[in-house]
């Protein structure tokens, strides 16, 4: 007999803060030669087969192990395999069922609430791409599980708690396969390494042509790919970092002003202190009166 634990909630009388409230939550091993799905849910979660099922809510599902098959209305039956995360959307039809000779092993958390259905409006997600490479990430197991132990033991609190965590899966969901398509980018590494370099040489003046000469790379499409990257480009990003490392020597230690400039290469006391004042407000001395005055006062 396959193991399964499960627990429904009905939703709260009062509006979630959160603007999503979890329904349900369970595990299920289905061995092989196992029915499926297991019996004793309530009617509504129901369904077989060759009648399939369309729910008034949502429902996010991650197969561990195994393998199986899905269909819905938007989708024509596929072939999955473990480990991938899939959403069921409300008001769509859709049935899905392991392998009869292999079973699979499966958390679940059914939720619904404003904050899934403004994502489905707005594209974020979409029940005609329900499926997530996600892989076996220890994180998104960890939130299901915390979802199954707030719903199953309905502390002060559970809901908010569950809440958060369905966001986290369906932010993780969303983002881990473009995050790894991402990092399969030749020029993702040459980023990280040069985002690397700049914070490295954050005490010299660094020329970006060089840089991308060192890295063998054009300097326009350098550019233009740190841009994409980091959302800055590689002169505003080496900027920051020198702005804060210029705080941090204000702020931490007596440094004069003028040791300061010579320690991040700037001409002259004087060009630091414009080059300061027009990303903070200040004048370096100014801005070191402030701080000091602020943390005596604690």
């Amino acid at each position: 007999m396959s193991a399964r634990t499960f627990v429904y909630h009905s939703p709260s009388t009062e509006n979630s803060l959160w603007n999503l409230e979890v329904l349900g939550a369970g595990i299920n091993e289905i061995l092989p030669n196992q029915a499926y799905p297991p019996a004793g849910h309530p009617q509504e979660y129901q369904f077989d087969w060759d009648r399939g099922r369309t729910l008034s809510t949502f429902q996010a599902l991650y197969i561990t192990h195994g393998s199986g098959e899905f269909e819905s209305e938007s989708i024509p039956i596929i072939k999955i395999e473990a480990p991938v995360l899939f959403l069921l959307f409300p008001n769509s039809w859709h049935r899905y069922r392991p392998r009869l000779e292999k079973g699979w092993r499966e958390r679940w958390i059914g939720f619904d609430g404003s904050a899934p259905r403004q994502l489905r409006d707005n594209g974020v997600i979409d029940p005609k791409a329900p499926f997530y490479e996600v892989g076996h990430h220890a994180g998104i197991l960890d939130h299901f599980r915390l979802v199954f132990e707030e719903a199953r033991n309905e502390a002060l609190g559970f809901r908010r708690i569950a809440a958060t965590s369905i966001l986290q899966i369906l932010a993780l969901a969303t983002s881990l396969p473009l995050r790894q398509a991402e990092e399969g980018q030749p020029m993702r590494a040459v980023v990280r390494q040069a985002s690397f370099l700049l914070r490295e040489r954050v005490d010299e003046i660094v020329s970006m042509e060089a840089l991308a000469a060192e890295m063998n790379v054009g300097y326009t499409y350098f550019r233009r790919m740190f841009k994409r990257y980091t959302g800055f480009s590689p002169k505003q990003y080496h900027s920051q970092q020198r702005f804060e490392r210029v705080k941090r020597l204000l702020q931490e230690t007596s440094m004069p002003i003028g040791e300061i400039a010579a320690l991040l290469s700037f001409d002259s006391t004087f060009h630091l202190s414009e080059w300061f004042k027009k990303r903070s407000g200040a004048s370096p001395s100014s801005w070191r009166k402030q701080r000091m005055s602020i943390a005596q006062s604690r």
